[in-house]
């Protein structure tokens, strides 16, 4: 489930950090950020530093621009953006307003944990991790324009946890896998429990270049059609 490190305490017994920063997809790039005043989704990403964990509400969030998670927590500080919890719908972050070549979310911070969020129909990936030491769990990547959730730049000892690729396909009908820890990664990234079907090229493509001596791990995963 998602994690509770922020600085702030947990509100009533609900698992619900009481000084979170919120977005939802009807939220106001003025507005302060509370469950009763949400933000947009890049709003709340800029007011987020070290320690601060972000919830996302529930619902369709039309994206046209790359959403950059630049900043990184530490390892006692995590920055955690969590599908708020007592929501029934997950977040939906739709790129399908995109420009071709544009990615989803790129992720290249630090001591993030993102979670229980669906990310559909990016210009490129639907999530870039060029960051280290993050965890992405219990996501889904679809429909991207290229491999749903890449690994690159040198990334090392991320984890991905239970999380699907699927259906992501480039224009060109040659090149979008489900998972990609591939060309310039770095060592140390875990793959557990996910699942990639029905994409173009691989469900998982590890081919290296511009690095070598690399390791990444595998661990109860599927590769389907």
């Amino acid at each position: 489930t998602g994690g509770t490190s922020g600085t702030g305490g947990t509100a009533g017994g609900t698992g619900v950090v009481s000084d979170a920063i919120y977005a939802a997809p009807n939220g106001s790039e003025s507005a302060a950020g509370t469950l009763e005043n949400p933000i947009t989704l890049a709003g709340a990403v800029a007011k987020a530093s070290a320690g601060d964990t972000i919830y996302l509400r529930g619902g369709k969030y039309a994206l046209t621009t790359t959403i950059g998670l630049s900043k990184s927590g530490t390892s006692d500080a995590r920055i955690d953006m969590l599908a708020y919890p007592l929501d029934a719908q997950r977040p939906l972050l739709d790129f399908s307003g995109q420009a071709t070549g544009s990615r989803g979310l790129s992720l290249s911070g630090s001591y993030w944990h993102v979670y229980g969020i669906d990310t559909f129909a990016s210009g490129d990936n639907c999530m870039y991790v060029s960051g280290s030491n993050n965890l992405i769990e219990f996501m889904t990547f679809a429909e991207c324009e290229d491999s749903g959730l890449q690994i690159g730049k040198g990334a090392t000892n991320n984890t991905i946890l239970n999380c699907d690729s699927y259906f992501n396909a480039d224009a060109s009908l040659e090149n979008a896998d489900g998972f990609a820890a591939k060309l310039d990664v770095g060592s140390g990234n875990k793959f557990v429990g996910c699942r990639a079907w029905n994409n173009l090229d691989d469900g998982w493509d590890g081919y290296l270049r511009g690095a070598d001596n690399v390791s990444t791990t595998y661990e109860n995963c599927w590769a389907i059609d």
